[in-house]
């Protein structure tokens, strides 16, 4: 079926106005600069669009992604041809294994897996490391439902054109960086870019990097499966040996609902509907700078001073989720806004900042003077995001106590 987008970009007709037959020269010259008013505006629409793309095309539609695993063919500058595979669980598991050679690719070089609270790391056949993390949507699990409305208009992504991989239409869309690598900022320069292949179901097909106008990566999908099939349970559960806590390997420990933090908190009273509030947790990001140094002055029990610690809430809703944390360092270290932001007012929790990602944006504040941070990230549009980030409501103080049988890990 041919949709509007496929259509010609540009259609015109128009009537002619009634003229005497004794001024028919002047119907002739109209005529003609009519027409060339239409090839003219033609020819600049259709400059337009190959030189930058549409901010927001018609019919640019996406769903929920499903589970999925992906193989792509990658080619970078000046290396030789390596093999991705993608399977993602969404919102918190995927896994990332890079193969030499072409597919279906050699022995594994790299494998990342993630899931909730824990990054499993292991280089060729050497032994698996885990370190403890935040709670976070993974990054593989690009939602481009989400992300792309959101983003085209704050100019964070460009639509350039429709694009065929492995049997499946996709649309290039063009930003200033991978999806898969955090906040994405907006987009400031055409010669120095990447164009990213998203099909409908929200699978991302094609990525191209283009430094100072030279391709230097292109990964391509050469393989797609969709299902619950696609993703069996051994790539998710890979173990690994963790790294000590007092070797900036962090921990992730599950806590009763009812624990508070001292020194106050805030809460997600009411998540949108169908959302469940499924864990909080207490959490030491990985830090292995912050031992480095010995106790740097530790206040207590020999802990460095510039250690950050947090405490994060989880709420999920089938693939959607949603994660708050909020911390503070041991020694009372001052918290900057992060750089490449947008500017928002969150109420009672003063000046904030927006950052677009893929996966899941981010609204985020310094409340107490940069003493405290606070993060709202999720799979949802960032003006609701914002909307919730307004509706958290101050805590008073309390204590950590941590759920029966759940050690630090």
């Amino acid at each position: 079926m041919t949709s509007a987008v496929d259509r010609a970009p540009f259609q015109a007709s128009a009537r002619p106005a009634p003229v005497s037959p004794r001024r028919r020269r002047p119907k002739r010259v109209a005529f003609a600069l009519t027409a060339l008013v239409g090839v003219v505006t033609l020819i600049t629409l259709l400059l337009v669009g190959l030189a930058g793309g549409s901010k927001r095309p018609v019919n640019l539609h996406f769903v929920v992604p499903s589970d999925y695993h992906v193989t792509y063919l990658v080619t970078s500058a000046g290396t030789a041809l390596t093999t991705e595979q993608v399977w993602v669980h969404g919102p918190f598991e995927s896994v990332d294994v890079t193969r030499g050679g072409p597919p279906p690719g050699a022995s594994a070089s790299l494998t990342i897996v993630y899931r909730l609270g824990a990054q499993v790391l292991q280089a060729g056949g050497a032994q698996a490391t885990l370190l403890r993390v935040p709670a976070a949507v993974s990054s593989q699990a690009v939602r481009a439902d989400v992300f792309v409305p959101s983003a085209l208009r704050a100019g964070r992504l460009r639509f350039i054109r429709w694009q065929t991989v492995v049997g499946r239409r996709c649309a290039v869309l063009r930003g200033a960086g991978s999806l898969r690598s955090g906040p994405l900022p907006a987009l400031t320069s055409s010669a120095t870019h990447t164009d990213t292949c998203i099909d409908a179901a929200g699978l991302i097909l094609r990525e191209t990097t283009v430094t100072n106008d030279h391709v230097t990566t292109d990964r391509r999908a050469v393989a797609v499966s969709v299902g619950a099939a696609s993703v069996p349970d051994p790539p998710f559960t890979l173990a690994g040996a963790p790294t000590p806590f007092d070797q900036g390997g962090g921990a992730f420990t599950a806590l009763t609902f009812a624990s508070r933090p001292p020194g106050g908190s805030w809460a997600l009273l009411h998540p949108p509907a169908g959302f469940r509030w499924t864990g909080r947790y207490a959490v030491v990001p990985p830090q292995p700078q912050a031992f480095a140094g010995g106790s740097n002055g530790a206040p207590s029990a020999g802990l460095p001073s510039s250690l950050v610690t947090e405490i994060d809430d989880v709420f999920v809703r089938g693939s959607d989720a949603i994660v708050l944390q909020q911390g503070s360092s041991i020694g009372g270290a001052t918290f900057n806004p992060p750089a490449r932001s947008d500017a928002v007012d969150l109420g009672a929790l003063g000046a904030g900042q927006l950052l677009y990602a893929a996966n899941a944006s981010t609204v985020t504040a310094e409340p107490g003077g940069g003493k405290r941070f606070i993060r709202l990230s999720g799979t949802l549009p960032p003006d609701v995001l914002v909307s919730l980030a307004r509706s958290l409501v101050p805590q008073p103080s309390g204590t950590l106590q941590r759920v029966s049988g759940a050690g630090a890990s």
